[in-house]
């Protein structure tokens, strides 16, 4: 009896996810299809067995603002306001009148230290001031818009709450979800995300150009970590029994990134030939070249390097096709 509930409720979220994507559109499904696609959900997501060092976790740093006054009085001087009456002492002929004093501020001194929290408008680099509305986006508010397999492997963890996709990574090793959109060849991609509780390398990130949907062992991985430090690489699990990472980009630290925790970020990635541009809240990043796949499916990933069962909540995912 839980078994054939298990299969109705997949089935609901199958068909109500299928329905956003053209190639999907329309379609009679057999129960043999049915049960492909239930397989390939089952099977979207990997974690690879050779990781890439990760740096060194920088000192924090902060700004310093000099704030600068113009000297004021240093006494106060009260004002007598002779319109507003008087007030009576009994038994006397004498009045005492009422007074307002005003106030002189205290005069501003030293310097005031922040730290730092992103830029405040969008730059001029930011792909999204030319590229119009998006081809598709899911903000997360339930698994059934792009069709996103929900539970828990090996790896990781995947659940829906308070308008995140809430991922946990369960290992050191990074685990990755793919929903269930149509591949793509030239796009850009873009990411919000809360970090959560997080330290040092902590990461998420986007994979992309996967070239099989059900055995998505091979991608390409934009990957950004909990102390502000970024890179692109490619991963390769049918290179050797071990499988093969490639750094494209190796590790850089940005002050675009909002590092720390709890800290929101906008991951973007142009991907149009055999080359990959890197954004951070708009801000490009870098650029690298690699033809050895051509064209695949996107997704997100976790990564648990330091914090037990480390949780990032994904707040929305857009994708513009052939921008």
């Amino acid at each position: 009896m839980k078994k054939i509930a298990l299969i109705l409720v997949i089935s609901t979220i199958l068909l109500a996810g299928c329905s956003s994507f053209g190639s999907l559109n329309n379609q009679t499904v057999s129960d043999e299809q049915m049960a492909t696609r239930v397989a390939q959900l089952l099977a979207t997501m990997t974690t690879p067995t050779q990781e890439i060092e990760f740096p060194a976790t920088p000192t924090p740093m902060a700004t310093t603002v000099f704030i600068t006054a113009t000297p004021l009085p240093a006494t106060l001087t009260p004002v007598v306001t002779e319109t507003q009456g008087f007030t009576a002492t009994p038994g006397t002929e004498t009045a005492t009148p009422l007074v307002t004093p005003t106030l002189t501020p205290t005069q501003i001194t030293g310097t005031l230290t922040i730290t730092p929290t992103g830029t405040a408008t969008v730059p001029a680099t930011d792909p999204i001031l030319s590229l119009g509305t998006p081809t598709s986006s899911d903000t997360f508010d339930s698994a059934s818009n792009w069709t996103w397999p929900t539970g828990s492997d090996d790896y990781i963890n995947v659940v829906f709450n308070n308008g995140y996709m809430q991922m946990t990574g369960l290992t050191k090793l990074a685990g990755w979800r793919l929903p269930l959109v149509d591949q793509q060849v030239n796009s850009y991609i873009e990411l919000t995300a809360n970090s959560g509780t997080c330290t040092g390398k902590d990461s998420y990130g986007i994979i992309f150009r996967v070239p099989v949907f059900k055995d998505p062992t091979q991608g390409y991985l934009y990957e950004v970590t909990c102390d502000g430090y970024y890179r692109l690489w490619k991963w390769d699990g049918e290179a050797s029994s071990t499988g093969l990472a490639t750094t494209l980009v190796g590790w850089k630290q940005s002050s675009a990134i909002n590092a720390g925790a709890n800290q929101s970020n906008r991951l973007g990635v142009m991907v149009k030939g055999s080359t990959y541009t890197l954004y951070m809240n708009g801000v490009q990043l870098g650029s690298a070249s690699d033809s050895g796949f051509t064209a695949g499916f996107l997704g997100v990933f976790v990564r648990s390097a330091e914090t037990t069962d480390y949780t990032v909540n994904f707040d929305t995912m857009k994708l513009w096709e052939n921008p």
